[in-house]
């Protein structure tokens, strides 16, 4: 299935300046905010139980995962960090010195595409975002179907616009289902291989003014919610409710999710 090279870029607590809502005015105070041991153990769960699983379940396994973070990320966490990429094939951690971080992706992407090669997908995939099993396999189906329009501008979008807001806690997840236009996630970027900018350079909520958008209305993404998101989403927290059982084997069955694992990972069961 090489018609495609396919890019999930992930940044995990990358201690970059600049293209963000939530900013700090130096390197140190960043790193303190993003790494402190509370927001890690956080975020190392969803990274885990949500963004990376659902990853490892794709239908269509023919693309690369970046996971992006500090250089100077400290144990026991980048012990952690490489073990959790051990275990999903194509992906890589990169451990990159702060600097701008649209430039630190365009640097780290461009690396690892091949500029006379096929069309680039790519797809922004927060360490608390996830997507359907078959994300990647209908990205490239929808793809093919709309070619020609991609061929004309050198640039597209194809956004799934149903899915879940999703918040993992010790008595269970608490869900939303929700329709999201331009949300960011489960939303696949196809360039031309000669443009540098990457998945992060594009404003998700303003591609449909960038470039060409094909809108596909398939329940296909997780958007995690837990009131330190970068990303404002007013009044998400308190629509959220629990999960009832038919919910949550329907999540587990579209989107690969282990209950049973998540519930552990906070010291108990989730069922």
């Amino acid at each position: 299935m090489a018609n495609l090279q396919i890019i999930a870029l992930t940044r995990f607590a990358y201690p970059g300046l600049g293209g963000f809502q939530t900013e700090h005015a130096s390197v140190a105070e960043r790193q303190a905010h993003l790494w402190a041991e509370d927001r890690l153990e956080a975020r190392f769960r969803t990274l885990e139980h949500v963004s990376l699983r659902t990853l490892a379940a794709q239908t269509d396994p023919d693309f690369k995962t970046l996971i992006v973070t500090g250089d100077a990320l400290p144990e026991p966490w980048r012990g952690r960090l490489l073990d959790l990429a051990a275990g999903l094939p194509g992906a890589e951690v990169v451990f990159h010195p702060p600097m701008n971080q649209r430039h630190a992706m365009e640097e780290i992407v461009n690396a690892r595409i091949d500029p006379q090669g096929p069309p680039v997908m790519q797809f922004r995939h927060d360490d608390d975002d996830g997507v359907g099993r078959d994300f990647v396999a209908l990205a490239r189906a929808v793809f093919a179907d709309v070619r020609p329009l991609w061929r004309r501008h050198g640039r597209l979008a194809i956004d799934f616009n149903r899915g879940w807001m999703l918040r993992l806690t010790a008595d269970g997840p608490l869900v939303e289902e929700a329709a999201r236009t331009h949300l960011g996630v489960a939303q696949a970027l196809i360039l031309r291989p000669t443009i540098r900018r990457t998945a992060v350079h594009f404003p998700h909520h303003r591609l449909g003014l960038l470039m060409p958008s094909v809108t596909v209305p398939e329940p296909m993404w997780l958007r995690g919610v837990d009131g330190t998101n970068d990303s404002r989403m007013d009044g998400a927290l308190d629509r959220l409710r629990p999960a009832d059982a038919e919910t949550r084997d329907g999540l587990a069955e579209r989107f690969g999710l282990d209950w049973e694992a998540i519930g552990r990972s906070f010291g108990g069961t989730t069922g």
